[in-house]
């Protein structure tokens, strides 16, 4: 029987093999121009600004499927983990620290609506329209998802100047890549932060690590909200 972990894997198996597919076309392109030529030059520094492409537009696709995946489940806030739990709170957190309640208020809607919205049906913020998808906040995604950063944060430095360099290109400034070896790694990073999210993010529903682990532990919690 289909699974919802299989379903999630086939999409995201879909969306990175077109991806590695075009960057293995542009790599083997580009091995077969002279070393040092003009030609050499510019398929680099083209093949950076594509590795930039896929790693941003798959990381977001991945975060808004993850979502729409555990928003199909119809999940309450109070069946969920902690991580969450708080990003489904963020809107009434948001709402409390608005600034426009008077203290009455503040207080009325903290008692009374708060257990109503602990047993609404979770529903998530997306991740906001960026132009640059810095390892930092990509992390700090997946954190908020409960999902593991562990490559994204050890390749952060690489990735920062994936980043960087992408935007020198994109601002049209001189931005000469070594060789082949140097374009490697920063694919090599791209790539590893890219299939950490996918296997997270299947292994999450795989072993249903989006559910609470005891009613104690997330009433405890959000007490602290």
């Amino acid at each position: 029987m289909k699974t919802i972990a299989d379903a999630l894997s086939k999409e995201l198996t879909e969306d990175l093999e077109w991806r590695e597919a075009e960057l293995a076309i542009m790599r083997k392109q580009l091995l077969l121009t002279s070393p040092k030529s003009l030609q050499e030059r510019v398929l680099l520094r083209a093949s950076l600004a594509m590795i930039y492409a896929h790693y941003e537009g798959f990381c977001k696709f991945a975060l808004d499927l993850y979502l729409d995946y555990l928003e199909k489940l119809g999940l309450k806030i109070t069946q969920l983990s902690w991580p969450l739990s708080a990003l489904a709170l963020q809107s009434f957190q948001n709402e409390l620290r608005s600034g426009s309640l008077n203290s009455k208020a503040f207080f009325e809607k903290l008692f009374f609506e708060f257990n109503d919205r602990l047993d609404q049906e979770a529903r998530y913020g997306r991740p906001p329209q960026i132009a640059n998808l810095w390892p930092e906040l990509l992390s700090e995604w997946l954190v908020k998802l409960g999902l593991p950063s562990k490559e994204t944060d050890a390749g952060r430095t690489s990735l920062d100047s994936l980043v960087q360099n992408r935007n020198h290109i994109a601002h049209g400034k001189k931005l000469t890549i070594a060789d082949p070896a140097a374009l490697d790694a920063y694919a090599h990073i791209a790539l590893l932060a890219m299939h950490e999210v996918a296997v997270g993010m299947v292994s999450s529903f795989d072993t249903k690590s989006y559910r609470r682990t005891a009613a104690t532990s997330t009433q405890l919690n959000h007490s602290a909200l």
